[in-house]
C-alpha cells in the first residue's frame, strides 16, 4: 500500500518484519538510531512510527531499556468489527462522575456505541492515581475490546504508565479524553485548551482590560495548557505577565485558597481574572462578593465549560463540547477497533458572552 507519510513505509516495514515472524514476541527491536540509519530519515520521523507500531499492539517502548516486540496473544489479532458475534464491551474510566462534564460526555458516547449495540463498563478514580490504579486493574480483569480514559492528575508524572503498558501489549485498543500523558503515546479527543485560555484572554483585552489575573489547579494538564494560552495572549498583546497575579490551588486546599485573605489582596490590583472553570469561577465570585466587591463591576470573571451554572449566574465563559467530544471519541475507539490508525482530535474553544465581564473605559484603562 502507498503512503504519503514517510513514517508508515516505516510502520509497514516493521508490521510485516513482525507478523511474518522476522522478529519473534519479546524479541528487542530495532532502536531509533538503527531505524533512522535503515530508512535515512530524521529521529522525529521514526518515532512518529513507533507511536503507531505502540498503538497497534506491535511493540511496547521501555524507557531506559528498548523497543520490544509484544507477547504472542498480541501480534495476529484479528480487528473485531462492532455488530457482529458477540456484543462488544468498551470500558470507560472517568476521574469523578457526577461533575457537570462526564454526563455530556456519556451522552455522547452512548449514542454511537447504542447503535452499534456495545456495552459500556464504566468505573470512577475520584481524581486519585490510587484510585487510577484500581480502575485499570478492574478493565484488565474484564474481556474488553477497548478503553477510554480520562486521565487522574494529568499534569503530575503518570505513576501508572506499567499498566497502560500492559492494556497496549494486551491488544486493547485505548484513547484519552478531556486530557493526556505526555508520557504515552496513545490518541486523545479534547477541548483545544490553550486556544480556549488563548480565547477568554484576548476577550478580556478587547473589552480594555491590562490587568488579567489567573486561577488555576497545579496538577491538571488542562490547566496548565488554558495557562499557557493565558500568557500567549498577554505576549501577543504586548502585556506584562506578574507571576503575582497567577493564583495556583489544589484539590485538597481549593476553599480555603479561594476564600483565603492573599487571593483577594492579588485581585485588588485586577481588574479581571480568567478562572480554569465554571466552578472555579462561581467560587471566587462568591469569595469576592463576601469582601463586598462585585462582579463585573469592580472585577471582571471569565470561566470554561459553559455549564449550566454559568447560564444560572450569567458568567462569561468557554463552551466545553462535552456530547460532540464523547461522540469523536467513541468513533476514534470503533475505528481503532477495526484496524484504523487512532490520531488526536482537538475541538476549537468557543466563547459564549454573557454578563460578569465589564468594558472598560480609556480611563480605568490606564488609571
Amino acid at each position: 500500500m502507498a503512503h504519503n507519510h514517510k513514517y508508515m513505509h516505516i510502520v509497514d516495514w516493521a508490521a510485516g518484519q513482525i507478523t511474518s515472524g522476522i522478529y519473534t514476541p519479546n524479541d528487542k527491536f530495532l532502536s531509533e538510531s538503527e531505524l533512522c540509519d535503515k530508512f535515512r530519515c530524521s529521529r522525529q520521523t521514526v518515532r512518529r512510527a513507533l507511536e503507531v507500531l505502540e498503538q497497534r499492539g506491535l511493540i511496547t517502548r521501555i524507557q531506559g531499556s528498548g523497543t520490544y516486540v509484544s507477547p504472542a496473544s498480541n501480534l495476529h489479532k484479528e480487528p473485531r468489527k462492532a455488530g457482529k458475534g458477540t456484543p462488544m464491551t468498551i470500558g470507560l474510566i472517568s476521574t469523578f462522575m457526577d461533575n457537570y462534564i462526564f454526563p455530556g460526555i456519556v451522552r455522547g458516547i452512548e449514542r454511537v456505541f447504542s447503535e452499534e449495540g456495545l456495552a459500556l463498563q464504566l468505573a470512577s478514580t475520584s481524581n486519585l492515581v490510587a484510585g487510577e490504579k484500581k480502575a485499570l486493574h478492574l478493565m484488565m480483569d474484564r474481556k474488553l475490546d477497548g478503553l477510554i480514559v480520562e486521565p487522574t492528575r494529568s499534569a503530575l508524572p503518570c505513576v501508572n504508565i506499567d499498566l497502560y503498558k500492559r492494556i497496549i501489549q494486551m491488544g486493547i485498543p485505548l484513547i484519552f479524553i478531556d486530557s493526556f500523558y505526555p508520557e504515552l503515546s496513545i490518541p486523545y479527543v479534547a477541548l483545544d485548551d490553550v486556544k480556549a485560555g488563548y480565547e477568554a484572554t484576548e476577550y478580556l483585552i478587547k473589552m480594555g482590560h491590562r490587568n488579567i489575573s489567573g486561577v488555576f489547579p497545579h496538577s491538571n494538564r488542562q490547566a496548565h495548557l488554558r495557562y499557557l494560552g493565558y500568557v500567549k495572549a498577554l505576549s501577543d498583546y504586548g502585556i506584562q505577565m506578574h507571576d503575582d497575579r497567577i493564583c495556583w490551588f489544589s484539590r485538597e486546599n481549593m476553599r480555603q485558597i479561594l476564600y483565603g485573605n492573599s487571593l483577594l489582596e492579588a485581585l485588588s490590583t485586577s481588574t479581571a481574572v480568567l478562572c480554569y472553570n465554571d466552578v472555579t469561577a462561581m467560587m471566587l465570585i462568591d469569595s469576592v462578593q463576601k469582601k463586598e466587591r462585585t462582579v463585573p463591576d469592580d472585577l471582571s470573571v471569565v470561566g470554561i465549560d459553559n455549564s449550566e451554572l454559568s447560564v444560572f449566574t450569567n458568567l462569561t465563559t468557554v463552551a466545553h463540547p462535552a456530547e460532540q467530544l464523547g461522540e469523536a471519541a467513541a468513533k476514534l475507539l470503533l475505528s481503532m477497533i477495526g484496524g484504523s490508525e487512532g490520531k488526536n482530535i482537538l475541538f476549537p474553544p468557543r466563547l459564549v458572552e454573557r454578563g460578569s465581564v465589564r468594558k472598560l473605559t480609556e480611563d480605568r484603562v490606564t488609571g
